[in-house]
C-alpha cells in the first residue's frame, strides 16, 4: 500500500558492483562489511522486485539475511516478495522477524496490516494500520487511515470503515483512495447522493480508472440521471474499451 522509492538504475550498476566486491568470502570480512553488504543487497532485492525480476530478487534477498540474519529491512522486503509469490505463511514469518527487530516502524506495520487484511485476519490488520497511524514520525498516517477502512469495509463493518475514512480525508483531503473508497462504501450503503460528491472529488484528483468510471454509471443511474450515466459510460467504452467494466455497461444499456 505505500513504500520508500528505491534507487533508480544508474544507481543499481554501482549498487551491484559493491556488492559483487564485497560479498564474494563473506567468511573473512568483518561484521560491520557484512552488515553493509547486507543492506545494498536487501536494496538490490527490492529494486529487483520493483522491475518484476522476482527470481533475481530473492537471490539478493537470501544473499542479505545471510549476511545479516537481523537485518529488518531485508525481512520486510523478503516479506513482501512471499506477498508477491503467493506464499503466505513465509510472508507472516519474515513480517513478524521485521518486527521483532524494528517494531517501531510504521510503513513496516502498514505493510503487514495490508497482508493480514488480505488473509482476512481483519482485526489484525487493522490494528497495524491504527499503529502505524498513530505513531507521530510517520509521515503519511492518511494512508494507514485509508486502509484501515477499507479493510473495515471488506469485514462487512461499514459505520467503522466510514469513520477511518473520514480520518483518512482530514489529514489529506485530497487522497484519492479514501474518495474513492468512500464513493464505493456509500454506493453500497444505498447513499447515492453522497457516493456521486465522493466520486467527483476522486476524478478531480486523480486520472479516471475503468473502475471508477463504471461507479459513476451506477451512481448516476441510481440518482435518475440517464445523461451523466452516459457519459461517464461513453469515457469508460472509449478509454478502457477491454476492460469488464465496459463490457457490463455495453451490456447493461
Amino acid at each position: 500500500m505505500n513504500g520508500v522509492r528505491l534507487p533508480g538504475l544508474v544507481l543499481l550498476a554501482g549498487a551491484l558492483a559493491l556488492a559483487g566486491c564485497t560479498t564474494t568470502s563473506s567468511d573473512r570480512v568483518s561484521q560491520p562489511q557484512l552488515k553493509k553488504a547486507s543492506e545494498i543487497n536487501a536494496k538490490l532485492g527490492g529494486e529487483y522486485m520493483q522491475q518484476g525480476q522476482l527470481k533475481t530478487a530473492k537471490e539478493k534477498l537470501d544473499k542479505a539475511l545471510k549476511e545479516n540474519s537481523d537485518n529488518a529491512d531485508a525481512h520486510s522486503t523478503y516479506a513482501l516478495l512471499m506477498m508477491r509469490l503467493d506464499r503466505p505463511d513465509e510472508a507472516r514469518e519474515h513480517f513478524e522477524r521485521a518486527l521483532d527487530l524494528d517494531s517501531s516502524n510504521p510503513s513496516l506495520h502498514n505493510n503487514y496490516g495490508t497482508f493480514l487484511c488480505q488473509q482476512g485476519d481483519y482485526d489484525a490488520g487493522i490494528k497495524q494500520f491504527l499503529s502505524a497511524a498513530k505513531n507521530k514520525l510517520y509521515e503519511t498516517p492518511a494512508y494507514a487511515y485509508s486502509n484501515a477502512g477499507q479493510c473495515a469495509r471488506d469485514a462487512g463493518r461499514p459505520d467503522e470503515a466510514r469513520k477511518y475514512l473520514r480520518q483518512a480525508l482530514a489529514h489529506d483531503h485530497r487522497m484519492a483512495s479514501a474518495l474513492y473508497a468512500m464513493a464505493r462504501l456509500e454506493m453500497d450503503q444505498g447513499h447515492p447522493e453522497a457516493a456521486a460528491r465522493y466520486i467527483k472529488r476522486f476524478h478531480k484528483v486523480a486520472t479516471p480508472v475503468a473502475q471508477s468510471l463504471w461507479l459513476g454509471v451506477r451512481i448516476e443511474r441510481a440518482l435518475g440521471d440517464q445523461s451523466a450515466a452516459r457519459d461517464y459510460g461513453r469515457k469508460l467504452v472509449r478509454n478502457f474499451p477491454d476492460s469488464d467494466e465496459a463490457e457490463q455497461f455495453l451490456e447493461s444499456r
